[in-house]
This record gives C-alpha cells, sequence and structure tokens, in this order.
C-alpha cells in the first residue's frame, strides 16, 4: 500500500500548522522573558506544548505508524519541512522551558 502525495502533504500542512502556532508562541514566551514576565512565559510555554504535542502526535501517529506498518510515504520538500519545524520548534520550547523553570523555582 502506498500513500498518496496528496495525503503525505495534507497531512504535513496539518503538522506545520501546529508546529508554526506553538513556535510563535514559544516567541511570546521570549518577550515574557524578555520582559521579565515569568509566570507569563510560563503560561505561553504551556499553551505552545499543546501545539506542539499533536505536531509530534500527527508525526508519530499519521506519518511513522503507517510507514512502520508497510504503508510507503512518498518524500517531499514538505515532509521535510515539517519534520524540520517540529523538531525546531519543539528544541526551542524545550530552551525556554528550562529556563522560566529555573527563574520560577
Amino acid at each position: 500500500m502506498k500513500m498518496t502525495l496528496e495525503q503525505v502533504n495534507t497531512i504535513c500542512m496539518e503538522m506545520i500548522s501546529n508546529a508554526g502556532e506553538g513556535r510563535a508562541l514559544v516567541y511570546e514566551a521570549v518577550d515574557a522573558v524578555t520582559a521579565k514576565d515569568y509566570a507569563t512565559a510560563a503560561a505561553k510555554l504551556a499553551e505552545a506544548e499543546e501545539h506542539l504535542a499533536e505536531a509530534h502526535r500527527i508525526q508519530f501517529e499519521d506519518l511513522m505508524a503507517p510507514q512502520s506498518n508497510g504503508v510507503e510515504l512518498p518524500l517531499s520538500m514538505l515532509l521535510l519541512h515539517a519534520m524540520d519545524l517540529t523538531m525546531v520548534s519543539t528544541s526551542e520550547h524545550d530552551m525556554l522551558k528550562s529556563i522560566v523553570k529555573a527563574h520560577l523555582d
């Protein structure tokens, strides 16, 4: 069985949307940290985490699980972008979360 490029692209756009929204919230948290408003930063990071978790769910359940079950996925630049954006957004989130936690503890 093979997933079509259109199916992969639709999944990727949903993943990009969630990762992008999560990343935007991370940058709002950065602004809050700059203003030394760590409580707001923590709230923004919690909200970002919901979007990033959804991006990861999509990545694993809709892309990786089918592939591990033998479904062929066509490779596309959109797929690479979705994976990259999810990874970098999560990394930025995790780094800032550690900084905010250090200030709140």
